[in-house]
């Protein structure tokens, strides 16, 4: 009897949960490629769809629609979460830091940290600007 080779496992790692993530998440959920363990890297629970940024800026949406649940997307395709926020990239040993985590090692690593809501230091920003 003729046994089939176990998957081998690789460790994909996403950094951000930008729309592109989301997308990725959201396919592996429906169809997870065997062999292969999926990890997201975000600082919060949720992240914004820039794509939506052009209604936010219009009134038509208020910016707490425009969160992506990544967390519950995350527990959909059976990824593995981990809250935090990237502090180093070390490509020849494959691994990425966060603070107060062992290094996380990958064999593909994807990055989609895109943009963040921090406001620049520009005078008359908060009054005429909307941050992305």
């Amino acid at each position: 009897m003729m046994h089939a080779p176990l998957p081998l496992t690789r460790d994909l790692v996403m950094v951000g949960g930008g729309h592109t993530h989301a997308l990725v998440l959201r396919r592996w959920g429906m169809k997870p490629v065997p062999g292969v363990r999926l990890t997201l890297i975000n600082p919060a629970a949720a992240a914004p769809y820039t794509g939506m940024l052009p209604g936010l800026v219009a009134g038509h949406y208020a910016d707490h629609e425009l969160d992506i649940d990544v967390v519950r997307l995350a527990r959909f395709a059976g990824a593995r979460m981990i809250p935090g926020i990237v502090s180093d990239l070390d490509p020849e040993a494959k691994t990425v830091s966060v603070a107060g985590r062992p290094p996380i090692r990958y064999d593909v690593l994807s990055l989609d940290f895109g943009v963040g809501w921090a406001n620049p230091a520009i005078d008359g920003f908060d009054e005429h600007a909307v941050p992305v």
